[in-house]
């Protein structure tokens, strides 16, 4: 009784082992649904009443698609007099002033990057599940917002899309989407790579003008022609960009001598090496301050992600309603 019972005891161990390995690696559906009970503080647009087409009563973290009329009431200290309706004015022999209200129904875009890049990590787990976390999070915060839901996912040498839909449905498919797209892996070698001018065309085809767009990645080799397209989405749409990190990018582990590994191929790394330590870092600073500048001379929302960080909490911080948002829409107001 004594064996079976340690050799139950070792299964278990095993099996839970196995279990926060998988996590750490694969995305869990189940997981990604539970995220909604995480998106309910989240807030994408206001929902109070603007008594100006120009200068609002509220703070947003995101513009707004447009005003649209919606009443005519008496005037108040503080309303915009380029809003006083004079015909109305006439004919009472008070003055009235237009209201108008945001348009709430906003299609929500979010663009996974599940290169190769992505499938890496050493803290908690692969910047890929990050990313699909952060993916699933922001569809959930737009569907509590009554906004369509859409999305393109792509790695090397593939891409996988969905028009916007609406409802909770709209998000349970585009997460059923994300979960068999990231779990399949890193796609073998192709002979062509993914071409991205025809990637961002299609991009640009399937967002609407005035979406709300999340785009998680690691913004690893980001080219001229990458951040041409960025800019161009962001001219025309509210942008998101999470910046997706592990922790050893930004700084190498303490000094000693490391067995590093693709799968594939295997090589050892010395962090031993005081200049090598200072080099890697400021690369990675570098890496940031280019990211967060782009992101401030474009009008661009950034968000900073490491893998060991918790996903809602990050979110809530930028986006919540209880939250200032102040950082991320100084560049709006």
């Amino acid at each position: 009784m004594s064996i079976w019972n340690n050799t139950t005891s070792k299964q278990t161990d095993n099996s839970h082992t196995s279990s926060k390995q998988s996590r750490a690696t694969q995305v869990d559906l189940q997981g990604l649904i539970q995220l909604r009970y995480q998106s309910t503080h989240l807030s994408l647009g206001s929902q109070r009443k603007a008594y100006s087409s120009l200068s609002g009563n509220y703070t947003s973290a995101f513009k707004g698609r447009g005003l649209n009329f919606d009443e005519v009431r008496p005037y108040q200290p503080g309303d915009d007099i380029r809003n006083i309706d004079w015909n109305v004015t006439a004919r009472t022999d008070k003055v009235h002033t237009k209201v108008f209200k945001e348009e709430r129904e906003r299609p929500v875009f979010i663009i996974v990057d599940l290169r190769s890049s992505l499938y890496f990590g050493t803290r908690h787990c692969l910047k890929s599940v990050t990313a699909a976390k952060a993916a699933a999070l922001f569809a959930w915060a737009g569907a509590d917002n009554s906004n369509r839901i859409g999305g393109l996912i792509f790695n090397d040498t593939d891409h996988i899309e969905m028009r916007p839909k609406g409802g909770h449905r709209g998000v349970l498919q585009f997460l059923k989407m994300l979960t068999d797209f990231h779990n399949k892996g890193i796609s073998k070698p192709a002979n062509e790579a993914l071409n991205t001018e025809l990637l961002f065309a299609r991009i640009q085809k399937v967002i609407h003008p005035g979406s709300i767009v999340l785009m998680a990645s690691d913004f690893h080799q980001f080219n001229d022609a990458f951040l041409k397209h960025i800019r161009h989405i962001a001219r025309h749409n509210d942008l998101l960009m999470a910046h997706i990190y592990d922790s050893l990018e930004s700084r190498l582990p303490p000094p000693g001598q490391y067995g590093i590994s693709n799968g594939i191929e295997s090589q050892s790394l010395d962090t031993g090496n005081h200049l090598l330590r200072s080099s890697f870092q400021e690369l990675f600073q570098k890496k940031s301050d280019d990211i967060a500048q782009f992101c401030l001379q474009n009008q661009i929302h950034l968000i900073n992600l490491a893998t060991h960080d918790k996903v809602a909490d990050q979110f809530l911080a930028a986006l919540g309603k209880d939250a200032s948002v102040r950082r991320i829409a100084r560049s709006r107001h």
